[in-house]
């Protein structure tokens, strides 16, 4: 299975560093450097997301992937799809199809949207959130198609955006049919679905899949808030609850070819983590 790296930990980190003084020279090098460790450890791909497109620039990125022979293995953006307001909603799906047109410039051959909620997500049903997510994604997946770049979608680790289990996923994948899902092994959990039997459901609309381990938070640790009010969040792959084996089973024997994406969500001695993520995941796929 060949693997990309998801860097959205450490890009963040970065644009963070910039707000609180560096230069943009200096974490423009940093990001030279991340990318330089990604390949020495033999990892062939990274996922980019529009964060970092927004920080650097998409000729930077471009070149630094390129000086560094890294392939994109995905690119994601991120937004809030299921806002309400015609006005906003309209500047959205403009703003998304640029990101398809830099996907196409990228040699990606996917993009997934990333969902955010809305300041006033909580002032509206789930029914008329479910209807803004579909009308708002509805031209965006059209578009794609259009540019060869199969547009997708994850669940959410936020249970008040209608996009966070089995049935949330379904509506919107059964009513927009060029629409295909980024399998994430860990976000359904906040609804208490099982990652395998989410992926045996859609296991013919994956184009894409994020290796991301889950654990609940002890009392006061940051997280994510499941069904129960129960903190979850990811970590260190091999240190949660996710059954990677088992998922790895299924995706051979649907006849998954493209990249898995390890989702790495550390903070510091990135090198020594990233290995031993790589190292677990191999030897467990």
């Amino acid at each position: 299975m060949k693997f990309s790296l998801m860097t959205t930990t450490m890009v963040i980190d970065l644009l963070m560093e910039l707000q609180g003084g560096k230069s943009k020279e200096e974490i423009t090098c940093e990001y030279a450097a991340m990318l330089e460790m990604i390949a020495g450890l033999g990892i062939p791909a990274v996922e980019v997301t529009s964060i970092e497109l927004d920080l650097f620039g998409l000729e930077e990125v471009k070149k630094q992937l390129e000086i560094y022979h890294l392939e994109v293995g995905g690119f994601v953006h991120l937004d809030q799809y299921a806002c309400t307001d015609s006005n906003q909603a309209e500047k959205m799906i403009a703003l998304a199809k640029t990101r398809i047109d830099d996907a196409v410039s990228l040699g990606a051959d996917n993009l997934m949207l990333a969902l955010m909620a809305q300041e006033d997500v909580s002032e509206h049903s789930r029914e008329e959130l479910t209807e803004a997510l579909i009308r708002n994604i509805r031209p965006i997946a059209a578009y794609g198609s259009e540019r060869g770049i199969r547009i997708s979608v994850e669940d959410t680790p936020d249970i008040r955006l209608p996009l966070c289990d089995t049935a949330d996923t379904k509506a919107l994948l059964d009513a927009v049919p060029e629409l295909y899902l980024t399998y994430d092994s860990g976000n359904m959990l906040l609804k208490h679905d099982s990652p395998i039997s989410y992926l045996e459901t859609f296991r013919d609309r994956v184009c894409h899949v994020h290796l991301k381990d889950m654990a609940y938070m002890q009392s006061g640790q940051p997280g994510d808030v499941d069904i129960d009010g129960r903190m979850i969040a990811g970590c260190m792959h091999g240190e949660g609850i996710v059954n990677f084996a088992e998922i790895g089973k299924i995706l051979r024997e649907s006849g998954y070819e493209s990249v898995a994406v390890i989702e790495y969500v550390g903070h510091d001695d990135h090198e020594r983590r990233i290995r031993e993520a790589l190292t677990y995941l191999q030897s467990v796929l």
